[in-house]
């Protein structure tokens, strides 16, 4: 068995200290050579928001159906788990709930298992996750609908497992250029220091999870409440809460029209080199 760990070269600014990190996976763009390990759990993916930020075009279609491509958006989560053996998704819906639940039922060749699960009102990233109370009994996956990752999810899993966590945060790198110069001064208004166009690497959390279905129980049922009021929670009592960075290469946003922009781009042009 091969095992591809999230392999990275740290690079150093003048300082010596990270200014940002390079991932294997960044350099080497041909993914096809990966093992895919299967691992047979339940996604649960959330798709009751209204999708203002992509407004007008939300106010007619859901994002889920939104297309990238020849496919729509929920297609492709489908698929990104799939690839690694996961058949068992659990999609939350609220917005325009009918139309996406007749676009799934109409999928051709679905072989796959597709559990709708409908929001009277809406309860947030985590208060939805009280419905499947019951439903889900092992370790499973949860994402945002507006979200693509390009990672082995198995690695993802086993970490998880390695570290006794209760729930893993995918955390991706954000790197930004700064185009302004960074000042330090003292509390006295004096200069310190000036260093222009500074780069800045974040890990920044992609909105997909690993959780044990105990914290099923900890969520209120029918109240509105974050997934990361979950993991303050979690915090509190001392239990783990792990972070499994990605690369940024691997994480595609959809969620607003400039990210969705670039990733119709990056699909595009990853198809015509593999083409």
């Amino acid at each position: 068995m091969i095992h591809h760990r999230a392999e990275f070269m740290p690079v150093l600014n003048e300082e010596k200290g990270i200014s940002r990190i390079v991932f294997w996976n960044d350099i080497i763009q041909d993914r096809s050579i990966h093992e895919m390990s299967g691992i047979d759990l339940p996604v649960v993916i959330m798709a009751g928001g209204r999708g203002t930020r992509l407004k007008p075009l939300t106010n007619i279609i859901p994002k889920p159906l939104i297309p990238i491509g020849e496919k729509s958006i929920i297609e492709m989560i489908f698929d990104s788990f799939k690839k690694f053996g996961m058949r068992e998704f659990h999609l939350i819906v609220n917005y325009k709930a009918a139309m996406i639940e007749n676009y799934i039922s109409e999928i051709p060749d679905r072989d796959y298992y597709v559990n709708i699960v409908k929001e009277d009102v809406e309860y947030g990233t985590g208060g939805s996750l009280s419905m499947l109370k019951g439903v889900i009994d092992r370790t499973f996956f949860m994402t945002n609908c507006d979200t693509l990752l390009d990672q082995d999810f198995s690695e993802v899993y086993n970490f998880h497992k390695e570290n006794n966590n209760e729930l893993t945060i995918i955390g991706a790198l954000k790197h930004y250029d700064i185009p302004y110069g960074k000042l330090e001064f003292h509390n006295g208004g004096q200069l310190q220091e000036i260093t222009e166009k500074p780069e800045l690497t974040l890990t920044v959390n992609s909105g997909t999870y690993i959780l044990e279905p105990h914290l099923l129980n900890e969520i209120p049922e029918k109240e509105f409440f974050h997934i990361t009021e979950l993991i303050t929670k979690i915090s509190e009592r001392n239990g783990n809460v792990g972070v499994f960075p990605v690369s940024e290469m691997s994480w595609l946003d959809i969620g607003e029209w400039k990210e969705f922009k670039k990733t119709q781009d990056f699909l595009a042009n990853r198809q015509h080199n593999l083409g």
